[in-house]
């Protein structure tokens, strides 16, 4: 089911531009959706919002910002996988329609665009190629975001359609699947000239970031400002980093688009400025099991806390036991088969194990 703005039927802006923008989502990219809607649609391109409805439709406010929506149907099994293949599908029907269009870029709900006139450029970088994404390599493109020429996604399409014909237990990965089409294709694929790579102290130092989690330097984000919200907000947490700027976020409704943790936590840092809700929300979020913790407010001061000038005092519980250390990029070092070994008699001596 395809459902268009009433408003741009009499002067259809689709053949007004040569490119379509889009955006497969879903709830739990409310947190973002509306700022990445709103850069996206300042591109001056075609937005089509394609939503997987569960639990419920956005809010109207929302709804007026896309160009055009797509629901899609409810997907049973494999969701993550199989979602983003249907949200392909139901939104390529524009295509057959609109000889106009030449270019697709297709982006995650929690992405953004912070230099939406530039794409563009963008495009122009792309040149005799096909298809270029955010991040790819010699055996993985992947699809948070990907600007296509036009007969690439549409014969993308095709295929996808025909595999899904055959049931497969657990899906079929998009990356997988775009993979395995090009490499049987006559299509071209453009290695953006810069990658968004793990930074240099890392597990995974120089390799490629798909999730861009560091905000790290890359091709699309110098060009049009491309951002993973949701894959950084996810290393924020584990990594005690600085948190997002509030402009990205959605905070109606008492936080009603975070998660009950971060409504306790986050949310209340965000609305107050108060440190003790962050340090909270680092502590309550700790990529290990045996880090994690759930401390009353007062564990980090009695008093509201403006800045970070008292962390070492009042800060996170593991900074403040000596064994997290957020310059070493700790989500990816102490996994809890390491921290046996490392940390237990360390966290022992010092009394934390009884806190």
């Amino acid at each position: 089911m395809v459902v268009t703005n009433e408003n741009y039927v009499k002067n259809n802006p689709l053949n007004k531009t040569d490119t379509i923008i889009i955006v497969p989502t879903y709830s739990g990219h409310l947190l973002f959706l509306k700022y990445a809607l709103q850069r996206h649609k300042e591109t001056g391109k075609y937005v089509i919002c394609s939503y997987d409805k569960r639990p419920d439709i956005p809010p109207t406010d929302i709804l007026d910002i896309s160009d055009s929506w797509v629901f899609i149907h409810r997907i049973y099994g494999a969701e993550k996988r199989l979602t983003w293949l249907w949200h392909m599908i139901y939104s390529s029907g524009l295509l057959y329609s609109h000889n106009n269009i030449r270019y697709v870029v297709t982006v995650n709900g929690d992405c953004v665009f912070d230099k939406p006139n530039n794409m563009d450029k963008l495009i122009d970088l792309l040149g005799n190629n096909d298809i270029m994404s955010a991040s790819s390599d010699y055996n993985l493109i992947h699809t948070c975001c990907v600007l296509w020429k036009r007969e690439c996604f549409i014969d993308f399409v095709k295929y996808v359609k025909k595999k899904l014909e055959v049931n497969k237990p657990e899906g079929y990965s998009p990356e997988v699947l775009l993979r395995d089409f090009l490499q049987n294709s006559k299509y071209k694929v453009k290695h953006a000239d810069e990658q968004p790579r793990f930074p240099k102290g890392h597990f995974y130092e120089n390799k490629i970031d798909h999730y861009s989690s560091y905000s790290q330097n890359s091709t699309f984000k110098e060009v049009i400002g491309y951002r993973n919200l949701g894959g950084e907000l996810k290393k924020i947490c584990q990594e005690h980093f600085n948190p997002l700027s509030k402009k990205y976020l959605d905070l109606r409704d008492n936080g009603e688009y975070f998660n009950k943790h971060e409504q306790e936590t986050l949310y209340k840092y965000y609305v107050t400025g108060d440190y003790r809700h962050l340090y909270r929300w680092f502590d309550q979020g700790e990529d290990s099991f045996f880090n994690r913790r759930y401390l009353s407010l007062e564990y980090y001061g009695n008093d509201p806390l403006y800045d970070d000038s008292k962390r070492e005092e009042f800060g996170p519980y593991s900074e403040r036991g000596g064994w997290f250390d957020r310059l070493n990029y700790n989500s990816y070092i102490i996994k809890d088969d390491e921290y046996e070994n490392k940390w237990k008699a360390f966290i022992k001596e010092r009394g934390y194990d009884n806190e």
